[in-house]
């Protein structure tokens, strides 16, 4: 039995076989190509829905952040300086004699290392990789190049088109059959200047081996492209977004619920340290009086008194201002006025919450409302009530207008913190606004929400009570009222300096927040205030009855009610006629009265002075009704 040999294989062809090497060489970088386009569009694609989806969730906890920061420094620095006021003035050493100051030193040059631990400014990045062209417009591209080269119609003779035309016919047969070697190196030689004889095995072995590298090297690069985009934190969130939903979840809502969570409590902290900082700013303000008063029984024998005072140097607590109206207004306290007034209708939250600053400074003290982060964001939230377009308290206090700031603020004889202009000359152009008729009625919005919240014994219910003089002049008697039924809720009388909400009464006259009615009694003007309704029922019997109930009962003057009388020039007003306005009125007494009009008022101001009871504290004692 004859055995079995093997037959010898086939001739190898190299020509044929890089040829195979090249074709799959391409077609990996064709997929390569084609997976990291797809990858790169997709992750971008991801990136946008997602930056569309949390951007603005981010860009809510980055300024709540950025707030409880700042709020954090402002404490910081309210107890560093309270520290140096309780220490008192540093003591002043003997003065030493100043040596020469040190010529510079050279710049000794970046550190060893310096320049390989950070990246050079302006180095290029990491190329991307090169597209893939495809093989028919490849080869489309040599026919052209080719064929304006070898075409016959380029001939000068017959010779040289003959010669041409075959060479053309070559060159349309390796086209034809899809033979980029033979094209490509037709080329070369073409552009060389070579004559264009028959093509050998090792030239297109040689061809084929150059561009299987560079297959093979841009191969390389796409996989490292790849492997780049797979490595970035999109592409690791879009597979977790992809897991999750799977399992039937959003990673986009569920990432945005949790970053508004932490952002809503990032507000509320920041809410919480504002009124905290209040409080930090009432402290630093009792230790700069007890060091005031400790400097000032520690004077010299000339009685000179070296000012110390830290907060001035502080680059954190902002100028106070004590009298607004002499302020000179600036270019962009101008600028200021206009952007209110025209942001009286379209955005009328934003001129409430700077009208809000500017009442809290020209107070001097701030109202209680007023004295915490709470109070800020429910007066703001009553006025915003009216306007469906307005953010929250809480947005918009992330977002500041530009002319608006979270600080301190000092004058010689307070130190607040809250929300106030960005700098001390913007009040100018509060001021000036508060002359245009669309921000004073924000005004006198504002300033019915500034009062404390009280219950009306007449109608029951809870409301935010108005501050007004009662009455001025003679006596001066503060008085909450009911905004809705009109009742005296409080009355009180104001020892000392005028701060906090009785200081903004000028202002609720100036704007029209109250109505005064002016009497004359002899040479005396006294003042009633009135909620402009009630000055719209006003008649002359009632402001007799007040007259009376604030001065003849309150100081002892036994005169008869039916004695007292008002009269506009020499007319008599009956007790139901209205009270005119823009007109002088004035108090006749009759003459049962017992005293005259210029011995009441003497009498009544003798007793006004020597008015003192013991007990009494500022704003705690209610006068009778």
């Amino acid at each position: 039995m004859r055995g079995l040999v093997p037959s010898r294989p086939a001739g190898r062809d190299p020509v044929a076989e890089e040829e195979r090497r090249l074709r799959a060489a391409v077609e990996e970088v064709t997929a390569l190509d084609l997976e990291v386009e797809a990858l790169s569009q997709a992750l971008a694609e991801f990136g946008r829905r997602y930056e569309q989806a949390m951007g603005e969730a981010f860009s809510d906890l980055d300024a709540a952040q950025h707030l409880v920061r700042r709020l954090q420094a402002l404490e910081d620095e309210a107890a560093r300086l309270a520290d140096l006021l309780r220490a008192g003035p540093p003591v002043r050493l003997p003065a030493r004699r100043r040596r020469a100051p040190r010529p510079p030193r050279a710049d000794p040059g970046p550190r060893r290392g310096a320049a390989a631990a950070a990246p050079e400014a302006g180095a290029p990045e990491e190329a991307s990789a090169p597209e893939v062209e495809p093989e028919q417009q490849v080869l489309k591209r040599l026919l052209r190049r080719l064929a304006r080269l070898l075409h016959p119609d380029l001939a000068r003779d017959d010779a040289e088109r003959s010669r041409l035309g075959e060479l053309m016919a070559r060159v349309n047969a390796a086209y034809s059959r899809g033979d980029r070697t033979a094209l490509e190196l037709m080329a070369e030689k073409v552009g060389a200047g070579e004559p264009l004889g028959e093509l050998s095995g090792e030239e297109r072995l040689a061809h084929l081996g150059r561009r299987l590298a560079a297959m093979q090297r841009l191969a390389a690069s796409l996989r490292r492209e790849r492997a780049r985009l797979q490595a970035t934190d999109t592409h690791r969130l879009r597979e977790e977004a992809r897991r999750r939903q799977a399992e039937g979840r959003d990673l986009v809502a569920e990432a945005r619920a949790e970053v508004e969570e932490e952002a809503r409590h990032a507000v509320a902290d920041a809410l919480a340290r504002l009124g905290r900082l209040a409080g930090a700013a009432q402290d630093l303000e009792r230790s700069r009086r007890t060091a005031m008063s400790q400097i000032s029984r520690g004077r010299g024998p000339t009685g000179a008194l070296r000012a110390f005072d830290p907060l001035s140097e502080s680059a954190l607590v902002r100028r106070g201002v004590l009298h607004l109206d002499r302020q000179r207004a600036t270019r962009e306290a101008r600028e200021l006025a206009r952007r209110l007034e025209e942001a009286a209708d379209s955005a009328p939250w934003e001129v409430a919450l700077t009208l809000m600053a500017f009442f809290a400074e020209a107070a001097g003290r701030p109202p209680r409302s007023l004295s915490t982060g709470q109070g800020w964001a429910e007066r703001y939230e009553r006025l915003r009530a009216a306007w469906p377009a307005a953010p929250a308290f809480e947005r918009l206090l992330l977002r500041l207008p530009p002319h608006l700031e979270v600080g301190m603020r000092a004058t010689p004889r307070a130190v607040a913190a809250g929300l106030q202009l960005a700098a001390p000359d913007l009040l100018a152009g509060v001021r000036i606004s508060l002359g245009r008729s669309g921000v004073a009625r924000l005004g006198r919005e504002v300033l019915r929400e500034l009062g404390p919240r009280e219950r009306c014994r007449r109608c029951r219910r809870t409301e935010t009570a108005v501050h007004l003089l009662r009455t001025r002049g003679l006596d001066e008697l503060h008085g909450l009222l009911c905004p809705r039924c009109g009742a005296v809720l409080r009355s009180y009388w104001r020892y000392g300096e005028v701060e906090g909400l009785e200081a903004l009464a000028p202002w609720a006259l100036q704007l029209g927040a109250v109505r005064e009615q002016v009497v004359h009694l002899a040479d005396a003007a006294i003042g009633f205030q009135f909620l402009p309704a009630d000055r719209e029922r006003l008649r002359a019997g009632g402001l007799r009855r007040l007259f009376g109930e604030l001065y003849l009962s309150q100081y002892g003057l036994a005169v008869p009610p039916s004695e007292v009388g008002l009269r506009v020039g020499r007319v008599s007003l009956a007790p139901g006629e209205a009270v005119p306005e823009g007109q002088p009125v004035r108090i006749a007494l009759g003459p049962r009265a017992g005293l005259g009009e210029a011995a009441a008022l003497e009498l009544l101001r003798d007793r006004i002075e020597r008015r003192f009871r013991p007990g009494i504290q500022e704003g705690g004692e209610e006068p009778p009704r």
